[in-house]
């Protein structure tokens, strides 16, 4: 199922696309239930499925004018997400702060690990990409 309720307009449009496998994302995984919030509110933006090769289909989702991104200044070029991923027999996998750009499509790996035989799941928080919770990524050095 692909529900499309968007956030009012930023200005400018970016693109997600969520890449599921395990071993490192080495083996794709079809199927995976794949859900885009919006940070700040935790509004459903999108709920996806992966293909047989392991990808969603490309999403549009709102971010800043490109224009923000052009010149050093206090406003943030770029929207963040939260991506969660489910699959039966994998831990969730929850994305935090996911960096959208205006006019680029943004792949975001999600590496699943299968629930261990003694059945105790330690679901994977990542903030963009890293192992930090409760901080935006930080794209440049001052």
């Amino acid at each position: 199922m692909n529900e499309n309720i968007l956030p009012a307009a930023a200005g400018g449009t970016g693109f997600l696309v969520v890449q599921v496998g395990t071993a490192g994302n080495a083996i794709p995984l079809s199927g995976a239930a794949v859900t885009i919030r919006e940070s700040n509110s935790g509004t459903v933006l999108y709920e996806l499925r992966s293909d047989r090769d392991g990808r969603t289909e490309r999403v549009e989702l709102p971010a800043p004018a490109r224009a923000l991104s052009m010149s050093p200044s206090e406003a943030r070029p770029y929207a963040v997400y939260n991506i969660e991923v489910r699959l039966s027999g994998y831990e969730k996998a929850d994305y935090q702060n996911v960096p959208i750009f205006d006019g680029i499509t943004a792949i975001q790996q999600a590496d699943l690990r299968p629930i261990p035989a003694n059945g105790t799941s330690g679901d994977l928080t990542l903030n963009g990409g890293r192992r930090f919770e409760g901080e935006e990524p930080q794209l440049w050095r001052e």
